[in-house]
């Protein structure tokens, strides 16, 4: 679930990123910088939930060894 969460995130990256050099006025290229710099901030954040996620699996998967 938390990869597939990554998708929206990225298309959105992708999309803004492509409309700025489309347009390519600098201010443009500036607004599409920094949204693109929110988009990854999201991405980070669902990056972190899926490592946390694991890290709680092998957790789990050590005790269950024990």
């Amino acid at each position: 679930m938390a990869l597939h969460g990554l998708c929206q995130p990225l298309t959105v990256l992708q999309c803004r990123l492509a409309m700025g050099e489309l347009v390519g006025d600098p201010d443009a290229m500036r607004e599409a910088i920094r949204e693109g710099l929110q988009e990854c901030a999201r991405m980070n954040q669902t990056v972190g939930t899926m490592r946390a996620m694991l890290q709680q699996v092998m957790v789990d998967i050590e005790e269950r060894i024990r």
